[in-house]
């Protein structure tokens, strides 16, 4: 795919006249992220100027298709690339936006809401010391999302092409990720099929219910809240030194649930993990489009259950069996990704969580350290009606938390007290739980 456009890696300066287009199908992976936007709000970092960045966009961009901004949708099954139009294309992809300065940075991405252009892998907005992004999620996931910011910072300074971006994309990925899994390694299927068994016979199968429904018009809100570095490194000492240590994601799930039950939320009975699926290919191999998924954690509030589903998952490969379980489900009946128009009567808030953990290319932004509080806050638009999603980012040894939901479902202000509370004083939440 790249080698239509090697001269633009030799750093050429502009398009040639008539310039070719390539045309290739859209992978089923990317078209389940079809109609969603990721949502970003970083600050204050020292931003270069928009016609820098501009630049910068340009020079990623016409990498070629595997460099994913130069992308543009035709109908959709099928992906274009042209350096025709790209850099007039780069120039509507940065703006200015200083309207997104003086508000919080939830409200900023509460407001992004309405800037998203269908069309546009990215639109960066720059806002005083503030980077804002919407990424299309049909184009790339978190991996990128949150590499892209410093990249594109460094490029505008100068700096070289990072070679994850002019690598060449691995080939059929998700085959190249089973035969790494499961081919190589035919035990795991094994492990896959016994850890659905145990999950199916511990999981209560629940009688059907009709469960009443209203009228509903989704409404993206959005809270974002930041702990200390005493809160989280509590929160860590307090799982390694349990008799069974659990994971840090364990710990996310049951204590935000307990922080959104205390404020009188009904919640659903399992929650969900996305998981980033590279970790299923071999070494060094590069994907720049989607490749995640979210699969169910079983255990409720029972915090060593909880851990042992994730664990399970985990070990058994699972995530990349959802993947392909979507991607062939994608590519037999392609999904419409429309929003449901009705929801039930009383919603129960189904807990999903994105974990990314000490995020190295999030840390290397140039962050301005003048004694204000970061903002590294992240969402995904549109929500479903009773899903509450959270992202979690550890930067400077501290948590931060951006929590995504409709406000036409979930009350503001509880859900608001229960994130507060979530980032304030994890081990209060689980020792609460624990002793139940």
């Amino acid at each position: 795919m790249t080698s239509v456009v090697s001269a633009v890696r030799r750093n050429v300066p502009s398009a040639p006249a008539e310039a070719p287009t390539t045309r290739f199908p859209i992978a089923a992976v990317d078209r389940l992220g079809a109609g969603g936007h990721v949502l970003s709000v970083f600050g204050p970092v020292a931003l270069p100027s928009r016609e820098a960045l501009v630049d910068a966009l340009w020079r990623i961009a016409s990498l070629g298709p595997d460099a994913r901004l130069g992308l543009r949708a035709t109908g959709a099954r099928d992906w274009a690339f042209t350096l025709e139009g790209l850099r007039e294309r780069c120039e509507r992809m940065v703006v200015e936006a200083p309207e997104l300065e003086d508000v919080t940075a939830a409200e900023a991405i509460e407001l992004l809401v309405d800037r998203i252009e269908p069309g546009l892998p990215v639109l960066v907005l720059l806002a005083g010391e503030r980077l804002l992004t919407v990424f299309d999620h049909g184009v790339v996931d978190a991996r990128f999302t949150t590499r892209l910011p410093a990249t594109l910072i460094d490029v505008a300074r100068g700096g070289d092409l990072p070679t994850w971006l002019s690598a060449d994309n691995a080939g059929r990925p998700l085959w190249r990720a089973f035969v790494e899994t499961f081919a190589k390694h035919p035990s795991r299927v094994l492990t896959l099929l016994r850890a659905r068994r145990v999950e199916s016979s511990v999981v209560p199968v629940a009688e059907p219910v009709d469960r009443p429904v209203i009228d509903w018009t989704g409404s993206t809100s959005v809270v974002a809240a930041s702990g200390t570095r005493e809160s989280f490194r509590g929160l860590h000492t307090w799982l390694r030194r349990r008799d069974e240590s659990v994971s840090f994601g364990a710990g996310a799930i049951v204590a935000l649930r307990a922080a959104l039950a205390a404020e009188g939320l009904r919640l659903a009975a399992d929650s969900e993990m996305v998981y980033d699926v590279r970790g299923y290919l071999p070494s060094g191999t590069e994907v720049t489009g989607n490749f995640v998924t979210g699969v169910p954690v079983t255990g409720g509030d029972d915090l060593v259950a909880v851990d042992q589903s994730i664990a399970q998952t985990t070990d058994s490969g699972r995530p990349l069996a959802a993947l392909m379980a979507g991607a062939v489900k994608e590519s037999l009946r392609p999904g419409r990704h429309e929003s449901p128009d009705t929801t039930p009567a009383h919603a129960r808030a189904h807990v999903v969580v994105s974990n990314l953990g000490v995020n190295r290319p999030l840390q290397s932004l140039p962050w301005i350290r003048d004694g204000r509080t970061i903002e590294a806050v992240s969402a995904v638009h549109p929500i479903a009606p009773e899903t509450v999603a959270a992202q979690l980012v550890v930067l400077d040894g501290v948590l931060h938390a951006t929590v995504s939901y409709n406000d036409t479902t979930f009350d503001r202000e509880a859900v608001e007290r229960a994130v507060r509370s979530f980032v304030d004083d994890p081990v209060a939440l689980l020792d609460g739980v624990v002793r139940r």
